[in-house]
């Protein structure tokens, strides 16, 4: 897989020695194959470690891209080289080319070339050739950041929550042998800062299908250690530390559920942090009560694998809705950058406050404010204020006022600007966000329904992508004349050309560089999408299950009928207002007319059975 491009490496040294650098499973070279004047180093054990003699080069070989983001973080005491040779063997889908991000105009004066090739196994090599030596570090740096993306301000040290430290983990070995859990009280003490970190920018939902085959993996114990069955074969074997990889997670897309059978194991924290990894990666997990020792896993996590019916992941709706919730509770516990501020808070080293959402509202309907305000009040997990900008009436329109009011009792910080009548839309939005104070600007439509968790979503999907802008798909439309809901198919989790446009979530720096809402009456939002992707950024398109789209038969700026949606949905469509479950709709926010119920999908396109979650009116 990897010897040409090692072998080309071993050619192209010079008089001194060759560091060949090897982190993730299968990496490490055979011994018997062992080349003169080539020193093999295992990066997970190299802290500390001095090099005699002269370097002239460095080979680092990365199992995958998330062995590669490890690298990065273990690679600070690698002599500086002239040479450098990156090897990354297999990559995720949705991985990107390792080209390398460059640290900063004039840092690299020195490159003299930079070759990329294929290789099998979406592999990669790269080899870098400098006037003069540089740092292994940052090259490695470069090219991680290349092939998982990243927002251009992302460079800045002083934007950065401290980085947790990769350390070599806790082997199954190093809990004890098979079978010693019982009368071992120590392992149930251990906690979720036991658990190694999962770094959230390769092992996340990014590549989640919401159609899946009919295969059920099983999460089995086999002579001490882990192994995922499929069928009558094994799809995957734990490593000895439980970490989870990007092509580990992209080898498992294709099924239906994971069952998790618990049984005994001699490594608790490794057994955890697998199951850890793969809820954060979104794979539908379900199992039986969760033990004792691995209460580490947390509270929530473990309550939501230990009540998942496998029948119900038959559902591709219930399936989806049941990712969400794994990965919600797994990122926001084991994620690295949530793990990194827990740990700094407690060592009392300051860190950069969460971000605060500032949402711009614009709505020229007196009747909708009350509604919109709503959806904004019962956002929750983020930090939100509330620009409302009231296009061509004021607080003396009927019920405004009392809106505003109510909006206020619940203790979100609300500015209301009266922009004039002869302002375009792009405009008024743009003024609105030259009044906000938040450092990331969500745009919120005033009529769609949110789920209280689409802000913090948002802001999720932006951190584990590193996207310059998140947004979600429409999934859900619900055409008021008609009185129907009709369910849209499309790509989500993924890197995407488009998003909803009452959904997009940005920060400043990005609005500032595409110019803000180009001042247009309609189409503000896609003008705002191909201007992001103009500047080179990168747009994120999360899931549609917080959001439901709606459609009068007047008043929208995007004109449209309700024909187009009923041509898009493919007959997927029910009669009444349904939404994903995870809306949590408010009694007082339903359609007036509407029969209220949820969407589930399990009898096929165009039918589907009905949970009902508010009284019909």
């Amino acid at each position: 897989m990897t010897d040409g491009a090692l072998a080309e490496a071993l050619r192209a040294r010079g008089p001194g020695s060759l560091l060949l650098c090897h982190i993730g499973a299968g990496t490490a070279p055979d011994p018997a194959r062992r080349e003169p004047r080539t020193e093999v180093v295992d990066l997970r054990s190299a802290a500390g470690r001095t090099f005699e003699g002269p370097v002239t080069g460095v080979a680092v070989l990365a199992a995958t891209t998330a062995d590669l983001r490890a690298a990065v973080s273990l690679s600070g005491g690698l002599p500086p080289v002239a040479d450098v040779r990156v090897v990354v063997a297999a990559s995720a889908p949705h991985s990107g080319p390792p080209f390398p991000v460059v640290p900063g105009l004039g840092q690299w004066e020195g490159l003299l070339d930079f070759q990329v090739s294929r290789l099998p196994d979406r592999g990669w090599s790269c080899a870098f050739a400098f006037t003069d030596p540089v740092a292994v570090q940052v090259v490695l740096r470069a090219v991680a950041q290349g092939m998982v993306g990243g927002r251009r301000d992302q460079a800045a040290p002083r934007r950065e929550v401290p980085d947790v430290p990769v350390a070599a983990g806790p082997t199954w070995e190093g809990m004890g042998s098979p079978g010693a859990l019982a009368g071992c009280g120590t392992l149930l003490d251990l906690s979720v800062d036991d658990v190694p970190a999962v770094d959230e920018r390769v092992v996340n939902p990014m590549g989640f299908r919401r159609g899946s085959g009919a295969k059920v993996g099983r999460l089995v114990s086999r002579g001490g250690r882990w192994v995922l069955v499929v069928g009558g074969g094994v799809r995957w074997r734990v490593p000895d530390d439980g970490a989870v990889t990007d092509v580990d997670v992209a080898a498992l897309r294709d099924l239906r559920a994971v069952r998790v059978e618990w049984g005994r194991h001699s490594g608790p924290v490794a057994a955890v942090r697998a199951v850890a990894g793969l809820a954060a990666a979104g794979i539908p997990l379900v199992s039986g009560p969760v033990p004792g020792w691995a209460r580490c896993l947390g509270g929530e996590l473990s309550d939501l694998v230990a009540s998942a019916e496998e029948r119900r992941m038959a559902d591709p709706q219930l399936r989806e809705e049941h990712s969400i919730r794994l990965r919600r509770a797994a990122l926001r516990l084991h994620g690295r950058h949530a793990r990194a501020r827990c740990l700094a808070a407690r060592q009392g080293t300051p860190v950069p406050p969460e971000p605060s959402v500032s949402v711009v509202l614009c709505t020229r309907r007196p009747e909708m404010v009350g509604f919109a305000l709503r959806q904004v009040a019962r956002q929750r997990g983020v930090d939100v204020e509330l620009v409302l900008a009231l296009h061509g009436f004021g607080l003396d329109a009927p019920g405004v006022a009392e809106a505003v009011a109510d909006f206020r009792r619940s203790g979100r910080s609300l500015l209301v600007w009266e922009p004039g009548e002869g302002l375009v839309l792009g405009s008024v939005l743009n003024g609105a966000i030259a009044r906000a104070g938040g450092s990331l600007v969500a745009k919120m439509d005033d009529d769609d329904w949110y789920g209280p968790d689409h802000l913090s979503d948002l802001v999720l999907a932006r951190r584990y992508s590193g996207a310059d802008l998140a947004g979600t798909i429409a999934s859900f439309v619900y055409l008021e004349p008609l009185d129907r809901t009709v369910r849209l198919t499309g790509t989500t989790d993924a890197l995407w050309h488009k998003s909803a446009g009452g959904t997009l979530l940005m920060d400043r720096r990005t609005l500032e560089e595409v110019g803000g809402f180009q001042p247009v009456p309609t189409s503000e939002d896609t003008l705002l999408l191909a201007a992001v992707q103009r500047m080179g950024g990168r747009i994120h398109r999360g899931h549609g299950c917080n959001y439901v789209l709606r459609r009068k038969a007047a008043g929208h700026t995007w004109g449209v009928d309700a024909g187009y949606f009923l041509r898009l949905c493919e007959q997927r469509q029910l009669p009444g207002w349904r939404p994903s479950a995870l809306l949590e709709p408010a009694s007082e926010d339903l359609p007036p007319t509407a029969l209220a119920g949820t969407w589930t999908d399990l009898a096929g396109p165009g039918e589907g059975r009905i949970r009902t979650v508010g009284a019909a009116r």
